[in-house]
């Protein structure tokens, strides 16, 4: 088949959609198939890239989307007026996307299949343009793959009008792909019978586990975004302020909290910033136990949890508000009999989740 699709981020990009794109766009070409991928490139040169995979890569090019997968940031005066008054109210600058995937179409015609890959969903919405405008030269099947849901999003207080973007893409699609059987409840009921659950996919080979040794003092990692008041880790770290036992809590991010935990701490709270995903899971895999800050709603799972599987460390659930730490004591002392499992870990492999795009065509 040929395959075109579309995503915001791709390797080198760091990111779960962009390790969404990179792995299932090199997974559908070793599977025999011709993928064509756009994505937001800026500098980064791909030749390279394109001879080891066999992905065709291109650029979205987009006039003011200021980020790119290699981490170039385009952020003027104009960029930082527009971001601050119409970020909410239009989704700027990813709302370019809507008017950006039509031309994609075009210079692409008759495609067996085409996945667009949100966030942002304006790559959804422009596809839909699309498909009105190009209707005769448009793939044959559309996915629209969604690792988070948009209206129906708690961490996302999009304007009402948006539902009408959204209503657009979901009757127009043939397939919504969704990485967990819950996400579901993150759309409208009408297009539920569109929903199909494909699991994030990942390359076990490209993502090597130490050989755990208990560690002198106990060792606890959490990896991933925060999102202050929601997925929200203070109150577990204010705690660990007051904890007069040894013990080492490795946070690795994009960017730090506040340094005074490291410093009231005595440096028992430490930041890892800057680590690409090969070495996150790594350093997982040589912590005694994984930490997952809970989110409130369960049409959302983070996907590090399956980097945490792969990682094969106990996983401690610890909620917002952390009022009760007997769990996390029972852990502290080695008892990890109440530990997050991670279920059927073959479903994230990308092998079995890539066969289930092509199996939906």
């Amino acid at each position: 088949m040929k395959i075109l699709i579309i995503s915001n981020h791709a390797y080198p990009a760091q990111g779960p959609r962009a390790f969404r794109t990179t792995e299932l766009s090199e997974q559908l070409v070793k599977m025999g198939h011709e993928v064509v991928l756009y994505t937001v490139q800026g500098k980064y040169d791909y030749t390279q890239y394109e001879k080891e995979t066999g992905v065709k890569r291109r650029d979205i090019n987009p006039r003011f989307a200021t980020s790119a997968d290699d981490e170039t940031h385009r952020y003027n005066l104009f960029d930082k007026f527009m971001y601050h008054f119409f970020h909410r109210l239009l989704m700027w600058p990813q709302c370019e996307f809507h008017y950006a995937v039509g031309k994609i179409i075009k210079e692409n015609p008759n495609m067996d299949m085409l996945i667009t890959i949100a966030y942002p969903h304006s790559i959804h919405s422009g596809a839909a343009r699309a498909k009105k405008h190009y209707s005769e030269v448009f793939p044959k099947i559309w996915i629209c793959d969604c690792g988070d849901p948009f209206m129906l999003n708690p961490f996302i207080k999009a304007p009402k009008f948006m539902k009408y973007f959204e209503d657009m893409w979901c009757s127009m699609c043939d397939y919504i792909a969704v990485p967990t059987k819950e996400s579901y409840k993150g759309y409208y009921e009408q297009y539920w019978d569109k929903i199909r659950v494909i699991p994030q996919g990942f390359d076990f080979s490209k993502t090597p586990i130490k050989e755990y040794k208990k560690n002198d003092v106990p060792t606890f990692l959490f990896m991933g975004s925060i999102y202050p008041g929601v997925r929200d880790p203070h109150a577990f770290m204010d705690y660990l302020l007051e904890f007069d036992k040894p013990y080492k809590f490795i946070m690795m991010m994009r960017t730090p909290l506040e340094m005074k935990y490291v410093k009231e701490s005595n440096g028992q709270i430490e930041y890892i910033t800057g680590k690409g995903r090969k070495d996150v899971v790594w350093e997982c895999s040589k912590a005694d136990f994984l930490i997952n800050i809970t989110n409130p709603s369960n049409v959302q799972t983070p996907s590090k949890l399956i980097d945490y599987g792969i990682a094969g460390r106990p996983i401690l659930d610890v909620p917002n508000e952390f009022s009760d730490p007997s769990l996390f004591l029972s852990f502290y002392e080695g008892d990890y009999s109440r530990q997050h499992n991670i279920d059927f870990l073959d479903d994230y492999r990308i092998e079995n989740v890539a066969r289930q795009f092509v199996e939906l065509a």
